[in-house]
């Protein structure tokens, strides 16, 4: 099994001096699955139960993943997922991207923007939607695929920091929740801020493993999964952004939402009873069709961390 892996030095601030909060209990043969985010049968946004080791640098405090699965095998993943859940999170992942825009018309509008990680494309959309000349950049092919079909817009497939735009050519870069999957997170952010413009905008958000959700039920919280090998905390993205270069760093916050078929279906996983209420969730049932309808607002920093940032 380890031929899987590979050991990384801080992705932060690079010492390799760490404490171990917790070891991996995946076995061998989980490594041969291949995730599709199916949204009831994968745990999609419900604790997954499975997670490498976790450790705690002694230097910087970021938490992460040592040792991470190869990048070549976290980019199959990721360009081979199918992306089933669409349908459940439509409406929601809309209503928040709304929301997002927002914050991001605070300090820019009907200017260039790259969303780094643009999955089915819900905040491209409505960045686009508002003005702003977009542009995605996605891994997983049926992700991207999704975005050209449904909404029109122009995504690049492939690794972010491959891809070689060109310098001080962006006006805003964003990346929700993307920064938690990355092997080497901040060689992405120099990137970023390498094709920023002067005084551009970096907007960045991931889950937040010093809130109340991830304190209080610890490897239980949905966020610690598989492929979740960075687990940032306000204090640590901010740093990170500024050991990439960035200046005048805050944090911020945007409204998101959540349907009540999410939650139910997060409620019941934790009860442990979500298979004998599985049928109620079916996609067909006029049930389950007003329970996805059914939106609740929260603040972000119920559960993530975001930063905003300029070159």
């Amino acid at each position: 099994m380890d031929s899987l892996f590979e050991h990384r030095n801080c992705p932060n601030c690079g010492q390799d001096d760490f404490e171990v909060l917790f070891d991996s209990n995946i076995e061998t043969d989980d490594f041969n699955v291949l995730f599709d985010y199916d949204f009831q049968e994968e745990g999609y946004l419900v604790p997954g139960g499975k997670y490498l080791r976790h450790v705690k640098c002694k230097n910087c405090h970021l938490i992460y993943v040592n040792p991470i699965e190869k990048v070549s095998r976290i980019n199959m993943y990721y360009t081979k997922a199918k992306n089933t859940h669409v349908p459940t999170i439509r409406e929601s992942y809309l209503r928040t991207a709304k929301s997002q825009v927002q914050l991001i018309r605070k300090y820019e509008s009907d200017t260039s923007l790259l969303d780094i990680g643009c999955a089915q494309g819900f905040f491209l959309y409505s960045a686009s939607k508002a003005g702003f000349a977009t542009k995605g950049v996605e891994l997983s092919q049926d992700a991207a695929e999704y975005v050209k079909k449904e909404f029109g817009l122009d995504v690049e497939i492939g690794p972010f920091e491959k891809l070689q735009f060109p310098e001080n050519y962006f006006d805003v870069v964003t990346l929700w929740q993307v920064l938690e999957h990355l092997p080497q997170p901040l060689t992405v952010l120099k990137e970023v801020h390498r094709i920023l413009k002067p005084g551009g905008l970096i907007a960045v958000s991931t889950p937040d493993i010093g809130g109340i959700p991830a304190k209080i039920l610890r490897k239980k919280w949905w966020d610690i999964k598989r492929l979740h090998i960075n687990q940032f905390t306000t204090g640590t993205l901010m740093d990170v952004l500024h050991n990439a270069g960035f200046k005048n760093i805050s944090s911020a916050s945007y409204n998101g939402f959540v349907s009540l078929s999410i939650l139910l279906t997060m409620a019941l996983k934790y009860l442990k009873v979500y298979e004998r209420a599985k049928a109620l969730f079916n996609r067909n049932f006029i049930l389950s069709k007003i329970m996805n309808r059914i939106m609740v607002p929260y603040s972000s920093r119920a559960n993530h961390c975001v930063v905003i940032g300029f070159k």
